[in-house]
């Protein structure tokens, strides 16, 4: 069995492993270090670190040519920040200072850019999202019907179901004892920041 890798050993083996996918040899240390930032004899450094802990072969009088040796790599987790908090009521300001970062597999989660806003209030809680929870959110600038989304009116976040109806945004509640928000569709105050993706909840 391989003996683990730390974060930057793993980055470069991963390096290495799309570098021969795409190339079919390997790359220079040179190479290396110019990808990682690092000077050359760093970069033959983690070539024997990498040999010696199992994960590749090299052959001696051929410096291109690379084995890769026990199972592929399980990837990456996707690293999401924390953003601060979003109202779940009335819209507020979204504080948009790091909070730290959620770490989740990339088949969760899927593509694009991601961040993640902690729950304050409890307008969505008949949709599960509740204070305290913190949504996972994905960057774009539309949404389709009925999807929940982080919007921003007049520079204010809110979560909300978003509907569209004559000529209008509106964005409801899931709870009976909020109103609904109504804007003009395509008005200056208002823009989607996101769509909601996940919710994660700590027990």
């Amino acid at each position: 069995m391989a003996v683990p890798l730390t974060s930057s050993q793993r980055r470069v083996l991963e390096f290495l492993r799309e570098f021969v996918t795409r190339r079919r040899f390997a790359p220079t240390a040179k190479e290396i270090a110019a990808q990682f930032g690092i000077a050359e004899k760093n970069a033959f450094y983690y070539l024997g670190l990498l040999e010696r802990k199992g994960y590749i072969r090299r052959r001696p009088h051929h410096p291109r040519r690379i084995e890769f040796t026990g199972e592929p790599l399980p990837p990456l987790p996707v690293r999401v920040p924390m953003l601060g908090l979003v109202p779940a009521g009335s819209p507020r300001e979204a504080i948009e200072v790091a909070e730290g970062e959620l770490l989740f597999d990339p088949a969760l989660v899927g593509g694009g850019e991601l961040f993640s806003l902690r729950i304050k209030g409890d307008s969505m809680v008949e949709a599960h999202i509740c204070e305290g929870d913190y949504v996972l959110v994905r960057a774009q600038a539309d949404a389709a019907d009925g999807e929940i989304v982080v919007a921003m009116v007049d520079g204010e976040a809110t979560v909300k179901r978003l509907r569209r109806q004559k000529g209008t945004i509106r964005l409801e509640p899931a709870n009976p004892a909020y109103p609904t928000i109504v804007v003009p569709d395509g008005g200056h105050p208002f823009r989607i920041a996101g769509k909601v993706v996940g919710v994660f909840r700590k027990l």
